[in-house]
């Protein structure tokens, strides 16, 4: 029965009828490019993910078979929520037929078809679970990377589409299948029905709840950077844009995990539950009960740490937090995650810093006072990983990014001369770590911005020859690193940053305008960058020019101040 149930499926797949096109999208100045899926539901009707279009400066859809363009004239209609949107065009496609959702049951066979890498293939699967009433069903395909499919249809053995490729998960087991999250063909079935006034690409872009994708794939690419703190930036702004979209609230709890911020990782779980809500159902009964029970869990655990957060008061609380936060950071240490540390403890001082700034001046001391002890044994705990392998480049680098964080943390609170030599000591670390032979331009940009820091507090104390100096090896620093061939435009974007401030600073304006230029270039969103060109214009006389820039760095960052 089993090899007549494939022998099927596989004549099924082989008289599959409906386009597919491979959708190519391009991002800004940068003219990056991406790839997703569609496929055609009525002869000039497209469907693809609302991820797939979002922040796309320009797209192409692309029949790989017969090397068909489609162009995209306007979205007809399109679901935020659930990740769908349906795209016009003047050229007709085949399209493929619906299939009924509801009819779909765990262990039946699907397949999905997509383009990927140029070519079509055709993915075998099995239904998995239904989820969210119906609302996701969730496959496992017979595949070990999902990157790519987005967008694609899931088709039944009768060849009607049961789904769309949402989002692919991580292999069950290394090297073997995944599992993808799809939306079910009825929610599909809805938008098809709705009569949405015909919108315009550029127009549709600019949406917020649209703008939401963009903020938050910028904040996944923030975090897998590593840069913690603008990541938990980004997810903020994309709650704020779109207050229901599910994977923005899970994905901002697995950074607060990360960051052992178990409150906060509870609160953004409940609100992704909350939205990916079960409805009673006796086909379903488990799926509901097991919603249930894990809801009835988190609410109550949620409370409970609410609940102790108010009785013991906000700075005992971040105290025993930053405990044990501290220990954790040594485990890791312990197993080999260095660079991982970095931004617990940045997230670390970051709170104490908030809550030292809110109490009054007796309690102040008493917290710098905890937070001084706890980073000065993080620097001892990666001294002692660098005494058993000394001569690995990477452990010079993180404990160099270590002591610029505890460096800043003194600075803000005035103690300049612990600063100074946290600073001195963070370039000595750097420079080991080129020495080394460190690979990548991170190591190049960081010693360029404790040396800035460094030089500023020179500057301060009115020793402004050893500024000038420090401001000069900056610019030195940054034309090497920018002779490397390395590609990383963040990296890039930075150390042009860094080198026009240095520029700024020694007053060749003109120079830090050209640097400003290219950080811009590489990162269009970089406020800052912005912000310090505004100033160098200004300094220049150019003030229209000055005050569209501070205009820009406003838009970016709302909150930003000159």
């Amino acid at each position: 029965m089993e090899q007549e149930r494939g022998n099927q499926s596989q004549q099924n797949k082989e008289e599959i009828a409906g386009t597919t096109v491979l959708i190519k999208k391009q991002f800004g100045e940068d003219k990056s490019n991406a790839l997703g899926n569609g496929f055609f539901i009525e002869p000039d009707k497209i469907v693809t993910n609302v991820h797939v279009l979002a922040g796309a400066e320009k797209i192409t859809a692309t029949c790989i078979k017969t090397e068909t363009v489609y162009n995209i004239e306007s979205i007809i209609a399109f679901d935020d929520i659930n990740d769908l949107v349906v795209l016009k065009v003047p050229e007709e496609g085949t399209p493929f037929p619906l299939g009924n959702s509801k009819k779909v049951r765990k262990g039946e066979q699907v397949c999905l078809i997509g383009c990927r890498k140029n070519k079509i293939d055709l993915v075998d699967g099995t239904v998995d679970s239904i989820r969210n009433s119906g609302k996701h069903i969730i496959v496992e395909f017979n595949i070990s990377d999902g990157q790519g499919y987005s967008g694609s249809p899931v088709l039944n053995t009768k060849g009607e589409i049961i789904a769309v490729i949402s989002s692919g998960g991580r292999p069950v087991n290394e090297g073997e299948s995944i599992k993808g999250t799809n939306v079910a063909s009825n929610l599909l079935k809805n938008l098809l029905s709705e009569t949405n006034e015909v919108e315009s690409f550029d127009a549709w872009q600019k949406r917020s709840r649209i703008q939401a994708y963009v903020k938050s794939y910028d904040a996944f690419l923030s975090h897998e950077h590593g840069d913690i703190k603008e990541a938990i930036a980004l997810y903020d702004d994309a709650i704020s844009l779109n207050p229901d979209l599910a994977d923005v609230y899970k994905n901002r709890a697995s950074v607060m995990y990360y960051l052992e911020r178990r409150d906060e990782y509870l609160l953004n779980t409940l609100s992704a539950h909350k939205l990916h809500r079960e409805r009673f159902s006796l086909t379903r009964f488990g799926i509901f009960l097991s919603w249930q029970l894990r809801f009835i869990r988190l609410f109550l655990h949620s409370g409970f740490l609410r609940l102790i957060r108010k009785l013991v008061g906000k700075g005992t609380w971040f105290e025993i937090q930053a405990k044990v936060r501290f220990h954790f950071a040594k485990m890791r240490i312990a197993k080999g995650e260095i660079s991982d540390v970095l931004n617990l403890y940045q997230a670390i001082i970051d709170e104490f810093t908030e809550v030292i700034n809110q109490e009054p001046i007796e309690k102040k001391q008493e917290y710098l006072y905890t937070v001084q002890n706890s980073y000065q044994q993080a620097i001892a705990d990666l001294s002692e990983v660098i005494n058993q392998k000394p001569k690995r480049a990477k452990s010079y680098h993180s404990r160099g990014r270590a002591k610029y964080i505890f460096g800043q943390f003194e600075s803000q609170h005035r103690n300049l001369k612990a600063a100074q030599k946290l600073y001195q000591d963070a370039i000595n670390d750097f420079t080991e770590a080129i020495n080394l032979k460190f690979g990548g331009l991170r190591v190049h940009n960081h010693i360029g911005q404790v040396k800035s820091q460094l030089a500023k507090l020179k500057s301060k104390q009115g020793n402004t020859e050893a500024a000038q100096n420090l401001y000069q090896e900056v610019i030195l620093n940054s034309d090497e690193a920018i002779q490397s061939e390395v590609e990383c435009d963040a990296c890039r974007s930075a150390i042009h940053y860094n080198r026009g401030a240095a520029k700024a600073a020694l007053e060749n304006h003109e120079g830090a305008i050209e640097d400003y230029d290219m950080s811009i270039k590489l990162n269009p969103k970089y406020a800052k960058a912005y912000n310090n060109r505004g100033k160098a214009k200004e300094v220049l006389e150019q003030y229209e020019a000055a005050e569209a820039d501070f205009a820009k760095a406003k838009e970016l960052e709302p909150d930003f101040e000159k």
